[in-house]
């Protein structure tokens, strides 16, 4: 059996067309993980306000941000990197969007090349 990369994973967001409703209308955030299919959630009692957002700085991308970097790295990041994950990256997405496990890993990469190594682990090469 092919072990999948941890970084083999995409995270879609979709916003329904309801022009009332904000920002747009509800919002929904999918993970797509070694061909499984779930909705985004946030485990961490951290960050407790708002819905998942995106697009601007606020408390719904950083609940957003915090979640996905949670769950790509499969553990509690630092608020730190979650807030720089969305001023760089969940703050300039477009009204839907893909962003995939390899754009992650390349921010990580940049941010801090040691940074990405937790969601490398046990990648085989």
């Amino acid at each position: 059996m092919q072990e999948v990369a941890p970084w083999d994973v995409t995270y879609t967001g979709l916003r329904a067309q309801q022009p009332d409703y904000g920002h747009g209308g509800p919002l929904v955030v999918g993970v797509c993980r070694d061909g499984e299919r779930r909705n985004l959630e946030l485990d961490d009692d951290r960050v407790i306000d708002g819905e998942f957002e995106w697009g601007y700085e606020g408390s719904g991308p950083r609940r957003l941000a915090l979640a996905i970097l949670n769950d790509f790295l499969r553990r509690n990041i630092e608020l730190t990197v979650s807030n720089a994950f969305l001023r760089d990256v969940v703050a300039h997405l477009p009204s839907e969007f893909e962003l995939t496990g390899a754009e992650i890993a390349g921010w990580l990469s940049a941010r801090d090349p040691s940074a990405s190594g937790d969601a490398r682990s046990g990648a085989s090469g």
